[in-house]
């Protein structure tokens, strides 16, 4: 039962579709069925795809090469993660196998056999769903990588880690860079499409893409985190998280996490007094421990790490 699933990555765009994709992947073949990546993104996306040790497709980056690649697979469903694509052009492409959509908005069209939105704003968003679409909508089908630890923290703050996705288009790097408190262990993680900044103290330990990101959470008393796939990912670990907005897409998902009281929103990206935000945000957290406590034990309430496997699941349902 082959499964293919595609994602947008890259330059500009990030990870963050892809490891959705990819942890789908892997949760799909612990349930017997083989997955299959097509890749329209080349060595961008290769070494992630390595990593998980997943098999690929070539394919172009339009709904035609797509919905071809898939064909040419084998594919009874057709998993996809992009803001790019034409809905509407990929589902006449892709007829005679089932298609399922990621989807983070509510605002475009729901023609797929499933819809899925992780994220807990989901259940407040206006979906109109047509008769016989799946919905697999809020926190119990966000999708987190594999290896992710639930970790109860005591005691102070020993560690930071620091996190903004695989790209920076916004130039959040060097902000976060100036506002590391002085002499506190810090995993700074720079993405393999993002600068490293030239204003990196020299207490901060480098992680260039780094392939054990379970691990530096796991390793982690506190984090910072632009918001992303990252945050569910730290909510999972039960890891205390500092968040800043990059886009405006993450609005919704920011103010759901902060309402349920899962992390501490700092401001966005571009706001003249963010480093001043960050800076009181970390003073507050570090000197609380038991504030910490509260947020890893909310955040972990609404994000266990197992939505891959519950989509996996449906997944397999609606193909046998």
């Amino acid at each position: 039962m082959i499964v293919a699933l595609h994602a947008d990555a890259g330059p500009g765009i990030g990870l963050g579709h892809a490891i959705r994709c990819c942890s789908l992947a892997l949760a799909l073949d612990q349930q017997g069925m083989t997955p299959i990546i097509l890749n329209a993104a080349g060595n961008h996306l290769r070494p992630l795809l390595r990593q998980y040790g997943l098999q690929e497709r070539e394919c172009g980056p339009s709904p035609v090469s797509v919905a071809a690649a898939a064909h040419q697979s084998g594919a009874r469903l057709l998993v996809a993660d992009s803001y790019r694509l034409d809905r509407p052009d990929l589902a006449l492409q892709a007829q005679g196998m089932k298609l399922a959509w990621f989807d983070d908005t509510a605002e475009r069209t729901m023609a797929a056999d499933i819809i899925i939105n992780g994220a807990p704003a989901a259940l407040d968003l206006p979906y109109d769903l047509p008769p016989g679409t799946i919905g697999l909508l809020g926190p119990d089908y966000q999708v987190v990588r594999p290896g992710m630890k639930f970790r109860q923290r005591r005691g102070a703050v020993r560690r930071l880690l620091v996190t903004y996705g695989g790209a920076d288009p916004r130039q959040i790097g060097p902000v976060l860079a100036s506002v590391l408190p002085p002499g506190l262990a810090c995993d700074f993680v720079v993405g393999p499409f993002a600068p490293v900044p030239v204003n990196l103290p020299g207490w901060a330990t480098l992680h260039k893409a780094p392939q054990n990101m379970p691990e530096l959470m796991d390793g982690a008393d506190l984090a910072i985190s632009a918001g992303g796939q990252t945050l569910y990912e730290l909510a999972a670990s039960a890891l205390p998280t500092i968040a800043i907005g990059i886009g405006t897409d993450q609005g919704p998902n920011l103010r759901s996490l902060e309402q349920a009281g899962a992390l501490v929103f700092a401001g966005w990206a571009g706001d003249n007094g963010l480093a001043d935000s960050l800076k009181a945000a970390l003073r507050r957290m570090l000197d609380d421990e038991e504030s910490r406590t509260a947020l890893a034990i909310k955040a972990h309430a609404l994000i266990d790490g197992d939505g891959a496997k519950r989509i996996a699941a449906a997944i397999k349902t609606l193909l046998n």
